[in-house]
């Protein structure tokens, strides 16, 4: 089933996408999306995106590869990933076909130029996802954001739009089983996922911030909205503290 689905993906991409729309090959990824969660047996949860009349940039924590396709099956979004991403056998070439952009993480000088075409997507209204943390986590905690893809917004004036993903099981408890880290490869992350029975994944988005001022405080103000969502701890010292954020103590 699941080969089966990404040879369609595959076909699609190469041969329907140049010929589509690009309403159309939106809505086809968006649709694609959908359909991968369920084949593997992923209850996606999804929270309306926020209407908005232009372009925005999306930040999110960052979890798994599974992330992309729970964001792409509720808004069609152009992802900003590292470099290597574009080598993963398959993956790597529909992420380039639906409009991925690869940076390379060692060269501070593409930072610049990922920007410049992340400006020109977002001035054109579209919407560009990246994830501020720089790496995965298990989801018990949130990383500091870093600020330095946050500034086409800036420089826009664009909305950023906080968002959060967390997975849990059946009973409603925390999983690590869509965590794509330690060194795991994709193989055995791909064997986690289908091994967890019921395996829930719940997307979130938060109100809209409009940049009022620098990139760092816009991270942090993008920061502070994510963890709400999750429910994690926020403390005063934020700007200076640079341990990861962990749930809040439960009420009573």
């Amino acid at each position: 089933m699941l080969m089966l689905h990404l040879a369609w993906g595959v076909a699609a991409a190469g041969l329907a996408f140049p010929l589509l729309k690009t309403a159309q090959r939106d809505r086809f990824i968006m649709a694609w999306a959908r359909r991968l969660l369920r084949v593997l047996g992923v209850r996606a949860q999804l929270a309306p995106a926020p209407r908005l009349p232009s372009g925005a940039l999306l930040v999110c924590n960052h979890v798994s590869w599974l992330d992309i396709y729970l964001i792409y099956a509720a808004q069609r979004v152009h992802f900003v990933s590292k470099a290597e991403v574009r080598n993963w056998p398959v993956a790597g070439w529909l992420a380039k076909k639906t409009g991925t952009l690869f940076i390379e993480r060692g060269r501070r000088a593409d930072t610049a130029r990922i920007n410049t075409e992340m400006r020109d997507l977002m001035q054109d209204g579209a919407w560009v996802a990246v994830f501020p943390e720089g790496t995965t986590s298990d989801g018990r905690a949130l990383r500091r954001f870093m600020p330095s893809l946050l500034q086409p917004a800036v420089q826009l004036n664009c909305p950023v739009v906080p968002a959060a993903l967390r997975y849990r099981t059946l009973d409603g408890n925390h999983t690590a089983a869509s965590a794509y880290i330690d060194e795991i490869s994709m193989w055995q992350s791909l064997k986690n996922i289908v091994s967890e029975p019921g395996l829930i994944a719940e997307l979130q988005f938060g109100e809209p911030i409009l940049p009022n001022g620098h990139r760092r405080e816009l991270a942090a103000q993008a920061e502070a909205a994510t963890a709400r969502l999750l429910g994690f701890r926020i403390s005063d010292a934020t700007a200076a503290d640079t341990a990861p954020r962990t749930p809040a103590d439960p009420p009573g």
